[in-house]
């Protein structure tokens, strides 16, 4: 696993007033998970994060979004805005594959002056997806996403090395226009539950510093 770091070269020193701080997002309180194309709430690693996150009391959204096998983007938005609702500093919106887009499109579609404590996607794009022409209409409007950017506090974008879904350019391209954190996990693939994902570790450990919940104590099997 690499993930992505910036590096600035300093030439000289100059003295000058320190530019304020950004004030630190507040601890996320509520997560909203989007599955993608053939999914359900059920699927791959989507129902780890309620048993991980629930207990602790942050409330984790899960929505079948229709038809998943042949998605309608009007569709999905207008369910995702009615479980979405409304959006702070508090919430975190997570993404896997065509969720990461429906995702930026309902932000971009949105009236409201929101902000956004967090947005994770897992094996995400913002372009045509090859061999996969059903969910060419789900890109085929701009999203903003330097906009968004602007109004998100945190961003996390995951891929794989190897996924042959999503091909890896695709979803370093997401990232780079979102300005995110960009985290490369060997051999995942396309994060999915036959794959062996039914728990996403890598974003776990980064949801629970955005959530501040203390990790769960792993107590000795008693035999």
């Amino acid at each position: 696993m690499t993930s992505r770091t910036d590096a600035t070269v300093v030439a000289h020193q100059t003295v000058q007033e320190p530019a304020p701080s950004p004030a630190p997002a507040p601890p996320a309180t509520r997560i909203v998970v989007v599955h993608g194309l053939g999914a359900t709430a059920a699927s791959h690693w989507f129902g780890a994060l309620q048993d991980r996150y629930a207990p602790r009391g942050i409330d984790v959204l899960v929505p079948d979004l229709p038809d998943s096998q042949a998605p309608d983007l009007d569709t999905w938005l207008s369910t995702l805005a009615a479980v979405v609702g409304a959006i702070d500093g508090r919430t975190v919106l997570v993404g896997h594959s065509l969720g990461c887009v429906s995702i930026l499109q309902h932000l971009a579609a949105r009236d409201d002056d929101w902000r956004l404590g967090g947005l994770a996607l897992v094996a995400g794009f913002v372009e045509q997806v090859p061999g996969i022409p059903e969910v060419d209409h789900f890109v085929a409007h701009d999203t903003d996403p330097a906009g968004i950017a602007a109004r998100t506090a945190r961003r996390l974008v995951v891929t794989a090395d190897d996924d042959p879904v999503v091909p890896r350019r695709l979803t370093e391209d997401l990232a780079r226009v979102l300005d995110a954190d960009l985290t490369v996990v060997d051999g995942a693939g396309h994060f999915l539950a036959r794959g062996g994902f039914d728990r996403l570790e890598v974003l776990e450990s980064v949801l629970d510093g955005w959530t501040l919940t203390d990790p769960p104590t792993v107590r000795p099997r008693i035999s």
